[in-house]
């Protein structure tokens, strides 16, 4: 711990929008299930309790707010993941989030849940529990870099990572430092070729948009939600993608 690692036998990671213009042209399969149709795109929601949906349970968090704006943009959308949870006003439920889950719990875990959900996108938020524990920011961002080494180890889905967005208890200046190093852990992944991109979440929540300190409330899921439709559009529209906002 205590410092940032690259290289640990890294993968190539597939570019999405390749494949994604390969989908809609019809020349270019992608990963899916039984129940996903033609040019459907697998996107997996990975993370801890604001991936379930803590604070907004309604919206099942930012799943429900999600899925409307992809809809709205016209994309065929399915996610993906081994647990289901969330009102039926949600159309679809899958995700692979647990509340209360570590970057360090999740590294020997994470390998297995991308193999069985087969996602093309996966929308990774976690970190914040481990700060919370009193992981220091180079020990979180390490432990970030090897839950996405494993990922790419098995999967050549495209990886969005967002930063911690919940406003931490204490010295703010621990959460800003997770959030450079893990711009540079992602940053030495998009610089050997893999398609990954980092999303600086900070200052993503004004204080009316968190509900108990901690989680977000229903409109801090949608801006949240808002969030990832951007991320997800960028990819679909230029390319390869960048390391970071």
């Amino acid at each position: 711990m205590g410092r940032i690692r690259f290289g640990r036998g890294l993968l190539v990671l597939a570019c999405l929008a390749t494949v994604l213009a390969g989908v809609r042209a019809g020349t270019v399969p992608v990963q899916r299930s039984a129940e996903s149709g033609p040019g459907t795109v697998r996107i997996m929601p990975l993370g801890a309790s604001s991936t379930v949906g803590k604070g907004s349970p309604e919206t099942a968090g930012y799943r429900g707010p999600l899925q409307e704006l992809l809809a709205r943009d016209g994309l065929d959308v399915d996610l993906v993941g081994s647990l289901r949870d969330g009102p039926d006003s949600v159309p679809d439920r899958d995700h692979e989030g647990r509340s209360g889950i570590t970057l360090e719990a999740m590294e020997p875990r994470v390998a297995e849940w991308v193999r069985k959900a087969r996602p093309d996108i996966i929308l990774l938020h976690n970190g914040t529990n481990d700060l919370l524990q009193g992981a220091s920011a180079p020990e979180a961002a390490d432990l970030l870099e090897g839950v996405l080494e494993e990922i790419v180890s098995v999967s050549d889905a495209h990886v969005v990572v967002a930063g911690v967005w919940a406003p931490l208890p204490g010295d703010r200046r621990d959460r800003e430092e997770f959030e450079r190093l893990s711009a540079v852990v992602v940053a030495g992944f998009w610089e050997r070729g893999h398609p990954m991109r980092f999303v600086d979440a900070t200052d993503l929540l004004g204080p009316d948009e968190v509900g108990d300190g901690l989680h977000p409330n229903t409109e801090g899921y949608r801006r949240i939600a808002e969030m990832w439709e951007r991320e997800i559009l960028d990819v679909l529209n230029h390319g390869s993608g960048s390391a970071g906002q």
